[in-house]
C-alpha cells in the first residue's frame, strides 16, 4: 500500500508542471468488459477462479479550478461481475437426510456503481492525452445469481440461474485505481481507452455458513446443522474500459 501511495505522489508532482485552460465539464458513455474473482474470509470456503463480467454507463467529469490536469471523475455504471468459490455443504439430495458434498459455485452480481475519483491528465502529447485516477466506488445492489455444482458419490448435482439477492449485500464500497490514455478526435471529442482495478472492502454476502466438524465436512447433528458463522469475502475485479467524452 506504501508504495501505490509513492506512484501516485509522483503522479500528481509529474503532472503539477503543466497547466492548461480545460472545460468545466466533460460527459461520456462507456463499455467495459471486466474479469472478476471473490477472496472468501471464512473458514473452508476457497476461491475457485475467475468469472468474466460487462460493465456500462455514463462518466461525468467536473474541472477543479482552472486546471486542465486535475478533474472529479463519477458518473453512474451498471455492473455485472462475479467470481467462483468452492466449499463444504450439505443437501438432502433424495429424501430428508442430510448428505455432506462439495459445492462449486459461480456467483454473477449487479451492482449500480457511482464512482467517485480524482482524475490527473497530462496535456495533449500529439493527439494523447495520458491519465491515472484514484478513488473509490458505492454500489447498490440490483441482481445476484448463482450456479452450483454438488460433487455426490452418485455423480454432479447442479443447479442453474438461482436468484440469491438476499443473500448478497445490499451496499459495496470498493478502491478504484485506474490509467489510461484519451485520444483528440476533434475539438473536446475524445475516444478513451484504460484499465481500472476494483478492489472490494466490504463483505460481499450477506448470510451465515455452517459449523465444520474436525475433518472439515459440515458438522452435521441430528440431521441438522449449525450455520451461525457470518460468511466473509470480498469481490474484484480488473475491467477493460473503453469509452467517448463529449
Amino acid at each position: 500500500m506504501k508504495k501505490i501511495y509513492v506512484v501516485l505522489a509522483l503522479i500528481f508532482l509529474g503532472f503539477s508542471g503543466f497547466s492548461q485552460e480545460a472545460p468545466p465539464f466533460k460527459f461520456g458513455i462507456k463499455a467495459s468488459p471486466n474479469l472478476g474473482w471473490i477472496k472468501p474470509d471464512t473458514k473452508g470456503i476457497i476461491g475457485n477462479g475467475s468469472s468474466l463480467g460487462f460493465n456500462y454507463g455514463l462518466i461525468a467529469e467536473f474541472t477543479l479550478g482552472n486546471s486542465y490536469n486535475y478533474a472529479f471523475a463519477t458518473g453512474i455504471d451498471i455492473s455485472n461481475f462475479g467470481g467462483k468459490i468452492q466449499f463444504p455443504d450439505a443437501i438432502a439430495p433424495i429424501d430428508t437426510t442430510l448428505l455432506n458434498t462439495k459445492n462449486s459455485s459461480e456467483f454473477n452480481f449487479r451492482y449500480v456503481d457511482i464512482p467517485l475519483t480524482i482524475k490527473m491528465k497530462t496535456n495533449e502529447i500529439g493527439y494523447n492525452t495520458y491519465y491515472a485516477n484514484f478513488g473509490f466506488s458505492t454500489g447498490f445492489r440490483i441482481k445476484s445469481r448463482q450456479n452450483t455444482s454438488y460433487q455426490l458419490a452418485t455423480g454432479n448435482l447442479t443447479e442453474e440461474n438461482i436468484d440469491v439477492i438476499k443473500d448478497i449485500a445490499p451496499f459495496r464500497v470498493g478502491l478504484v485505481i485506474g490509467a489510461g490514455l484519451e485520444y483528440n478526435i476533434h475539438g473536446k471529442t475524445a475516444l478513451v481507452a484504460g484499465l481500472t482495478f476494483n478492489n472490494g472492502f466490504t463483505n460481499i454476502f450477506n448470510k451465515n455458513y455452517y459449523e465444520l466438524n474436525p475433518t472439515g465436512e459440515v458438522n452435521i447433528v441430528n440431521n441438522r446443522v449449525i450455520d451461525t458463522i457470518t460468511q466473509k469475502a470480498s469481490s474484484n475485479f480488473i475491467s477493460l474500459d473503453i469509452g467517448i467524452l463529449f
